[in-house]
Formats: C-alpha cells, structure tokens, sequence
C-alpha cells in the first residue's frame, strides 16, 4: 500500500465528477511515473465507497486491456473529509476514444476493416472478462477507453463499477438496481427510466446493458457520428430506425461480420440482447455451440438459445506414427487412453526406454506441483499421480509478505528447487525451497512475461529470463538476464539479445546446444509466430525458416525426441484462446496437427511427467483462473515405442 508522501505532483490532467482530480505523478523512491485519481469523500462511508474502485481493479489484473492498477492510499484532510488515492499506469493522453474520435471525424479518416475487427473483438474481450468474474463497467463511454498502437481498446475508470454474479444458467437473470452512466451511452432502458420516468432505480439486466453501451461506441467509431437518440423510442425520436438505418448505411463500408456484430449488441429489447460472454463464445468459436462456416452472428445466437439443454463438445482425433491419440472423454480434466490393454508396469517400463531413447533428461518427473498466488501470499500444493484426475490444490503455508503479479516459476532440479523471478512492477528473485522462501538478488531489469529456463551453462547451475515486459518504458524486451545460482548473481550481455523484443513466448533448451525462443507478443506485430534460435556455445541469435503453425503466445513447449517439440494452448491472434497441439520437427521443419487439448487455455506453468509418461499441465484461461485447473495429456503410443 502506497503512502501520499510517495508521490510528487508533475502536472493536473482534469477534473471529473465525484470531486475527482486527476494528476501525472512521480514516485519519489524510483523516479517511474504514473496516474493518480484523487477522490474528495465527504465521509468515512463515502470513503468506503469510492474504495470499491480500487477493490475492483485489483480483481481484474491479469487482462492486457484492462487499466494497470499499482496500489491506493487515503488520508483525512484538516477540512474534516477524506482523500483516496488511486495510483495506474501512464497512457498516452492523446489516444482516449473520444480524442480519437474528434480527430477522425474532422478529417472523415474511417477505421478499416480489420482495425474495427481488432478494436470489437479487445473490447468484448475485455468486457467478457470482467462479466466472468462478476464485475460490471457501467460507464462505458468513449472517454473512459483508450486506443493502443494495435488498435485494441484499454478500459479505465471503474468509478461506477458493480460487483454483480449472473446465473450463467439463466440468460434472462436480471436485478433492481441503481442507474449509473452517462445518459447518451445508456441501454434503453436505462435512458427511459432515467429521463422519462426520472427513477433512480430499474430492474434490468446490467451486463446486457452495458453490451448496449458498448455497442454503441463501436457504433460510433465506425461511422464516425454521434449516437444521440439511439437509446430512445419517443414520438420525436425513433431509436430503433436510427440503428436499422445507421447499419444499413454502414454496411456499403464493412462487412457483414462487423454489422452482424454491431447488429446484435444494439438489439433494442434487452432479452433479444447477448451478454458479453455470449459474444465472445461465438467470436473465438468456442466448443460450447459451433456455428456452420456460413451461420451470421444473429442466426448463431438464436441457435444458442433453442439449443440451451443440448450442448455438444467437439472432439477432433488425428494420428502420428510415433505418438498417441487420446480421445476426450466426458471428463474435461482428463484423456481417457486408446492403449488400455496395456498395464500400467509395462507403460513405465515403455516410458523409461522411451526417455533414455531420446535423450529426455529435463523432464520433470516430481510427486508434487507448487503454485504462489499472483498478488497474494498463498502457497499451494497439488499430487501428481498417474491416472489421478481428482486431486486438488491444497493451501500449505502463507507468505509473510506480498508475491508480485505476473511472476514466473521455474523448477531448477531437486537440490535448488523453485525459483520466483520478476513480476508486475518487480525485479525480485525468490527461491522456495525445504518449505521456505528466501530472498535472493534482484533481477536487473523488472521484468513480466517473459519466458525463462533452468539449465548448467559449461556446469554452472543457470536460470535464462528472455525477453518480456518492461512496465517503465511500455514495452517489449529483446535482453537476456543469466543468474547464476551459485553465485547468486544476475548478470546482462552473457547472452545476444533477441532479434526482436517480444513478452509473452516459450523457449526451450534443446539438446544442450542450443535454446528456442517461440511465439510471444509484440506491440508493434501484435501476436508472432516466428521462432529464434540462440546457440549457445557460439553466443549468437538468429531467426530461423520455419514459423509456428499460427501465432501464438502465452503457451508452452515441451521437447518429447529427439529432435521434436510439442506446442500446446496459449492465445492466439484477436485474443483467440487455443486447444490446439502441433508437433514441430526441428531439424527438417516439418510440421503435424496433433491432438487438441482437453480444454483451451494459458499454459505458463511447469509441465511434470508422471512415471506413465502422461503430461500433467495445469494452465489458466484468458481470465486469470487461480490457482489454475489440472489435466492430463499423453503423447505417447505405448504399441510401438
């Protein structure tokens, strides 16, 4: 927790309702600079209550296009009120929606086709994430959104946000509530209650409302018109022809997907309206209900509701010589094996042979995995075991202090156990070890989402940190950070720089010579799908010929021959999360579609072997599950290893 004495005021931004003030600030102790929103509270209960903005923000840090939250502070002030601090990142003022918009509309520059696409799908992806963990926005406005360099949208100021959970079985779930927003923004009926009936409360559904809302600010963005009257349905204003007409229009400019789209979220009756959930579904094509190739948007929802008893999962099965296909069974936690003939004593037998085989020496093969909480002091447990789908985490100790958010866990072998590097805001280096957490040396960059490995460079016991995200400059990292264990020191220029700075990617190290560096995010390319290779002996770094399949971050890859990886999950292009599995040949690039996870997701985690041979990968889906859920997945065909 920030104090006010940490801070010092470079330059007021504005002024905003609430007795809010917004002001560029720096923080005295490191000199980084950020945004402070201070609220004036005429009580303690005010108090409290403007407090929930910041309770709510550090509920939803792990998505991109979400306000970066750091921390608040309060102190009561000699007229007898009371101040509260709300410290965030820094974004460039001049790329606020509304700003954009002024720009844009005095020029007539439209938005093409795809930087709409990518702007609508951050937005309902972003607000799909805060309806998943039961949070509503409730003011969204072109002022409280931001456009980034790639065209995806950032959401700030959950002044007015609402900590709501919707019966995800029950579509028309609704609740009296207090009516919040900007009036030209409202659903309608919001805007009916609010100006014709002049009542502060009405009973509606708040997600599907702000689905109006946002609907309209796509709306705007791209016909660059204002939306007055859309909202209404009076004798002087007919909202619904202004939509209708509004869409015809804009439908000689985009195509049908983007009118598809702006169609639905702008349906005039609330229970015609899809929640923000229910858009993404059907945007990432999820396994929940799959549209034909040729099925619109409105068609796709209308199925979804006859079909809401029937739901169906796609299941896909393909084959390699060498390795196994595991059909998905009713249990999402689990592969049920094709091979069951097979005894589990001559499957370890099989798998030994295999590892020796091959030459799989870094494999992980432990009875237990640790997670440490993001933001949090939580230390858990969970049992690998063959077969084993039911365990659970387990709660076994509490930090004394704080773990940073975004951190990266590595394993470094029984005798140095695990290690806890970088993080949001953070260069710390933690090792757990016997049950302990001891502070080591900082990292000399603080850096996030970076990939990272354990190995012995020329005997030296080594952690690599590649890459990642610079919170202080706003962007990718190209540099490597060697730590050397021993020495406890971390160390820049033993290793080349990245051709590119990108976060978010997977790396492997690969027959003792040489490391991989996969996929990952940049912010200028937007996801990648290209692959560096750095060797080691020769302390040089190239980007190689062959590509990933699709462009793919936060995801992981695990070496399983000699010469072949797997790449499984992660997120793909327009924040696609994905189930797929590919094997890459890394000495002919040859490339095979594999078995498609159980489950779609973020794997960032440690991937252990059980003594079967069976992966046990415990990933997160894009909304930040914690701690993340468990699976088992195999590779092998036990029949002709």
């Amino acid at each position: 927790m920030f104090r006010r004495k940490d801070f010092k005021k470079l330059e007021l931004f504005g002024n905003g309702k609430k007795n809010t003030r917004v002001f560029k600030v720096m923080h005295i102790k490191t000199g980084k600079i950020y945004v402070l929103k201070e609220v004036e509270a005429r009580s303690l209960d005010k108090l409290n209550e403007y407090k929930e903005e910041a309770v709510q923000l550090s509920k939803v840090q792990n998505h991109p296009n979400i306000l970066q939250f750091y921390g608040y502070y309060f102190y009561e002030t000699p007229h007898n009120t009371y101040k509260l601090g709300i410290i965030s990142e820094t974004i460039n003022r001049e790329s606020n929606l509304e700003i954009v918009y002024r720009k844009r509309i005095k020029i007539k520059q439209f938005f093409s086709e795809n930087e709409l696409l990518t702007m609508i799908y951050s937005l309902i992806d972003a607000f799909a994430y805060l309806e998943y963990v039961g949070i509503c926005h409730r003011d969204i406005k072109p002022t409280n959104l931001f456009l980034l360099d790639n065209f995806q949208i950032k959401v700030i100021d959950f002044g007015e946000s609402k900590e709501f959970s919707e019966d995800d079985e029950d579509d028309e779930h609704s609740a009296m509530a207090t009516i919040r927003g900007t009036p030209q923004y409202l659903s309608p009926i919001l805007w009916e209650a609010h100006v014709i009936h002049q009542i502060k409360q009405v009973e509606h559904n708040m997600f599907k409302s702000d689905v109006f809302s946002a609907g309209l600010v796509l709306f705007q963005m791209a016909a660059l018109r204002d939306v007055n009257g859309f909202n209404q349905n009076t004798e002087q204003c007919n909202g619904e022809r202004l939509i209708r007409d509004g869409l015809r229009i804009l439908g000689k400019k985009y195509s049908n997907k983007i009118i598809d789209i702006l169609g639905l979220m702008l349906k005039f009756e609330e229970n015609e309206r899809p929640n923000f959930i229910e858009l993404e579904r059907y945007l990432a094509k999820s396994n929940d209900y799959i549209p034909k190739p040729d099925m619109t948007l409105i068609q796709f929802f209308e199925l979804k509701k006859l079909n809401k008893s029937n739901k169906s999962l796609l299941s896909q099965s393909t084959s390699n010589n060498n390795l196994n296909s595991k059909n998905n069974n009713n249990n999402s936690n689990s592969s049920t094996a094709i091979t069951n003939e097979i005894s589990d004593t001559q499957k370890i037998k099989i798998f030994n042979q295999y590892k020796i085989k091959n030459k799989l020496n870094n494999l992980i093969n432990l009875k237990n995995a640790f997670w440490f909480e993001y933001g949090g002091n939580m230390i858990a447990r969970h049992i690998i075991s063959k077969n084993d789908t039911t365990s659970k985490w387990r709660l076994i100790a509490k930090y004394k202090s704080s773990f940073s958010y975004h951190f990266l866990t590595i394993y470094a072998g029984e005798e140095y156990g695990y290690f806890l590097i970088g993080g949001t805001n953070s260069n710390n280096t933690l090792q757990y070890i016997n049950n302990q957490i001891i502070r080591k040396n900082s990292m000399n960059i603080e850096r996030s989402f970076m990939s990272a490995l354990f190995f012995f460079n020329n005997n030296i016991p080594t952690i690599l940190a590649i890459g990642g995200y610079d919170y202080c400059d706003k962007g990718q990292l190209s540099s490597i950070e060697s730590y050397d264990i021993n020495k406890d020191i971390w160390s820049m220029n033993i290793f080349p720089d990245l051709n590119m700075g990108r976060s978010q990617a997977s790396c492997l190290l690969f027959n003792q010579k040489k490391i991989f560096v996969f996929g990952g995010y940049n912010k200028n390319y937007g996801t990648l799908n290209s692959i560096e290779e750095i060797n080691i002996e020769k302390k040089t770094c190239n980007i190689i010929k062959m590509k990933l399949p699709i462009p793919l971050r936060r995801f992981a890859s695990v070496k399983i021959s000699e010469n072949k990886v797997l790449i499984m999950g992660g997120i793909s292009r327009l924040c696609k999360e994905s189930d797929e599995v590919y094997i890459l040949n890394m000495e002919n690039f040859n490339q095979v579609k594999y078995n498609s996870l159980p489950k779609s997701g973020i794997i960032e985690q440690e991937i252990y072997f059980d003594e079967i041979g069976d992966m046990h990968l415990f990933y997160e889906n894009k909304y930040g599950t914690s701690p993340p859920i468990h699976i088992i997945y195999s590779f092998l065909d036990y029949n002709s290893v």
